[in-house]
C-alpha cells in the first residue's frame, strides 16, 4: 500500500519537473526543448505542453518498469483525458472568474500540481473500470461437504 503511494507521489513529482522544464521561460538557464517546450502561451500550446509532459512522463515510468502492464490502457486514456479538460480550466480562470493578475497567475502555477493529480485520479478510476473481473471457479467446489 505504501509503495503504491510513494509510486504516485513520485509519478506527480517526476510530472511537476518535466512540466516546469519544457514550460520555458525567458528566466530559466537551460535550453528550451524542440518539439516538446512550450512556443507560446497559447491555450493549445498549453494543451500540447501538457500531453508532452504526461507523454515524456509515461514513457521514462515505462523504460524503468515502474508502469505495469494492466495499466498501459488506462495511462493512455488519460494521456487523453487530462490534456483535453485543460481549455475548460483555462476558460474558467479567465471567463468565469476573470481573475487578473497576479491571482491568475497564482491559479495557473496551482495547475502545476493539480493536473497530475487529476491524472492519478482519473488513472485509478479507468484502470478499476477496465480491469477484468476477478477469476471465478468454473463449478461449485462441495468436496469439503463429503
Amino acid at each position: 500500500m505504501m509503495r503504491k503511494i510513494l509510486g504516485k507521489i513520485g509519478y506527480v513529482l517526476a510530472n511537476m519537473v518535466v512540466m516546469v522544464i519544457f514550460h520555458g521561460n525567458s528566466k530559466q538557464f537551460w535550453p528550451k526543448i524542440p518539439y516538446l517546450s512550450l512556443r507560446n502561451e497559447s491555450t493549445g500550446e498549453h494543451v500540447r505542453l501538457l500531453f508532452n509532459t504526461l507523454s515524456v512522463t509515461t514513457l521514462i515510468q515505462g523504460l524503468i518498469g515502474q508502469l505495469p502492464r494492466e495499466r498501459w490502457l488506462a495511462r493512455a486514456l488519460t494521456l487523453g483525458v487530462i490534456p483535453s479538460a485543460l481549455p475548460a480550466i483555462i476558460f474558467i480562470g479567465q471567463k468565469v472568474l476573470r481573475l487578473k493578475p497576479p491571482v491568475s497567475e497564482i491559479y495557473n502555477l496551482a495547475m502545476v500540481p493539480l493536473l497530475p493529480v487529476a491524472a492519478v485520479f482519473v488513472e485509478d478510476a479507468l484502470a478499476a473500470q477496465i480491469a477484468p473481473p476477478p477469476m471465478l471457479p468454473d463449478h461449485a467446489d462441495y468436496s469439503h461437504l463429503v
